[in-house]
């Protein structure tokens, strides 16, 4: 009994706690012609309850979890989609539409708690969010544009059987146009449109929201009206979009990129060549190699980090092994280590605490590294060694290794770029290194 007064009594001095918060507070030419007729907006009730994902790589970690509501307002957060594991749990109230999340570990004296907000199928915290032993900020302000601040936001798994990767091309006034449009978690959308420009590749990009009703789709590009399209047979879309900011909106035919998710360039290097592997959104490789100039095509399926290889002309396969950045295979009876183009060319930047310190990282498809640690007030070399990286999972993101003669040296990859710490004469400095 006891402790149950001890529970209302929180509750009531929490529910307090969220009033003062809130107050302060490559592809195919798609020449097929669709008629779409427009679709009338309807207000669509979603609940609070379900999954979403937490992105906060923009508020500067490379981290992504989850968080599942169920019905009786109870909550999970988990590493996984699974929810195999409990990185925090509770319930949740609500009051004149602020949400208090009230930990299960959380007492009178010590209380854990978040608050947020529902903005669409979409939650935006308003107040910190307690994750396993961390603390997860609530916004950031943008590092190079103070005008820009990202918000911890969780987005709704909705319209989910939709959630993939398509492509569309368009040729308007004697240009061509690629389209890539990515639907995902919060029923959030991003369009990027490339074209030649004079002797230049230019984008164009566009970001939004959409919703789904039967056969027909509409998008809602930020600060402009929604634009009605339709659902095909097969999974492919009809929507209404520009080629660049100038050009008027037209319909187009966006399908499915089968392999989008292993769409990238690759880069390896022996003793006695180099080479490169392409492959492609819809399944098709291309491997070149400056030794006699050899090259070859075909289709690679990718199953659990397998990758299996089938070169044109042949039905027998080859196996190689692909994860994240790294990626092994045989090509014309040699072995080749592969690595991501993400991961490869020049990486620069400072630290915070001494921005006199600047780091430049040269990461080769050798697999090997040069280091370079400058100190622009002095103009003295502080760090420069060459050495061999390797890469290899850690508990929240991929861990790069460097190791020289001397010391071996580690950070996270980020998306944003390379999360370094570099010991100089005893204390360490954590850079950030971008290309």
């Amino acid at each position: 009994m006891k402790h149950k007064v001890m529970r209302v009594v929180m509750a009531i001095f929490l529910l307090g706690l969220v009033s003062l918060l809130s107050a302060c507070g490559k592809s195919e030419p798609a020449q097929q012609v669709v008629d779409t007729t427009p679709v009338q907006a309807t207000e669509e009730t979603i609940e609070l309850n379900g999954d979403y994902a937490i992105d906060i790589s923009d508020l500067g970690m490379a981290l992504k979890f989850y968080l599942r509501i169920g019905e009786d307002n109870s909550f999970l957060l988990s590493a996984n989609r699974q929810f195999s594991d409990n990185r925090g749990s509770g319930t949740i109230g609500e009051l004149d539409g602020t949400y208090l999340m009230i930990f299960s570990d959380s007492t009178q004296e010590r209380p854990k708690t978040a608050t947020f907000e529902r903005v669409g199928p979409n939650l935006i915290f308003r107040s910190a969010l307690p994750y396993g032993s961390a603390n997860i900020s609530f916004e950031k302000v943008d590092d190079h544009n103070p005008e820009i601040v990202y918000h911890l936001t969780a987005d709704k798994y909705v319209y989910e059987e939709y959630y993939d990767t398509y492509l569309g091309f368009e040729s308007v006034d004697g240009a061509n146009y690629n389209y890539v449009l990515e639907l995902g978690p919060g029923a959030k959308y991003q369009f990027v449109s490339s074209y030649q420009d004079g002797v230049e590749v230019a984008e164009y990009k566009e970001r939004g929201s959409f919703k789904v009703s039967g056969e027909s789709i509409v998008i809602i590009p930020e600060g402009e009206e929604e634009r009605s399209g339709s659902i095909l047979e097969q999974g492919a879309l009809v929507l209404n979009v520009q080629p660049k900011s100038t050009s008027e909106r037209s319909n187009s035919v966006f399908r499915v990129a089968t392999t989008a998710e292993h769409t990238g360039t690759w880069y390896a290097q022996n003793e006695e060549s180099a080479a490169m592997l392409e492959l492609d959104y819809f399944g098709g490789y291309a491997f070149t190699s400056d030794d006699m100039f050899y090259a070859e095509a075909g289709s690679f399926e990718v199953s659990q980090g397998t990758i299996s290889f089938i070169k044109e002309g042949q039905e027998q396969a080859t196996s190689g092994t692909k994860e994240a950045y790294t990626l092994q295979a045989s090509f014309n009876d040699v072995d080749w280590i592969f690595y991501a183009d993400a991961i490869q060319g020049h990486f620069t930047g400072g630290t915070m605490v001494n921005e006199a310190f600047v780091a430049e990282l040269d990461l080769s498809s050798d697999g090997s590294y040069v280091l370079e640690i400058i100190d622009n007030e002095s103009e003295l070399t502080l760090v420069g060694e060459a050495g061999v990286f390797s890469i290899k999972a850690g508990p929240m993101s991929y861990i790069l290794t460097l190791s020289s003669e001397d010391r071996v040296r580690a950070g996270d990859i980020w998306p944003t770029g390379l999360n370094m710490t570099f010991d100089i004469d005893g204390t360490n400095y954590s850079f950030l290194l971008m290309k």
